[in-house]
């Protein structure tokens, strides 16, 4: 298998669902007041970074892929801010108090395994950034 130009693919691939996932909340629940605003806003960070890279993520993939940015260089953006997402993703999950998290209407009851859900995506797209260093570096 050529991890060379299998990776990039795989990372944009999990950079687009992960982005998805992270802003699926916002788009689904439409119950009134502020408890979407403050689970987004949870923790130091909130999960709007992890969004955001993923979305810069899917062009860094693509670049390397394509060959138009210095592989190396790609490898290395991919792997931090891969890196990076898990972090934030770890701790806004921990983050959310349980208060926040139960009190959502009851159709919304999947919001509690969501947040596992970023950490998993996030995890693959570190994944994805780490097969790819390894497949330039070697």
């Amino acid at each position: 298998m050529r991890l060379k130009s299998t990776m990039p693919t795989i990372g944009a691939f999990s950079c687009l669902i992960l982005a998805g996932a992270v802003f699926t909340p916002a788009v689904i629940i439409t119950t009134p007041g502020g408890s979407v605003g403050d689970y987004y806003a949870a923790g130091p960070f909130g999960i709007s970074v992890v969004g955001f890279l993923a979305l810069l993520n899917v062009v860094v993939f693509l670049a390397g892929k394509q060959g138009r940015t210095d592989p190396v260089t790609v490898a290395g953006i991919t792997l931090v801010s891969g890196i990076t997402m898990v972090g934030f993703g770890i701790l806004w999950a921990v983050s959310i108090t349980s208060t926040l998290l139960y009190g959502f209407p009851s159709e919304y009851a999947w919001i509690v395994n969501h947040r596992w859900v970023i950490i998993g995506l996030a995890s693959t797209t570190a994944l994805a950034g780490s097969g790819y260093a390894t497949a330039v570096l070697r």
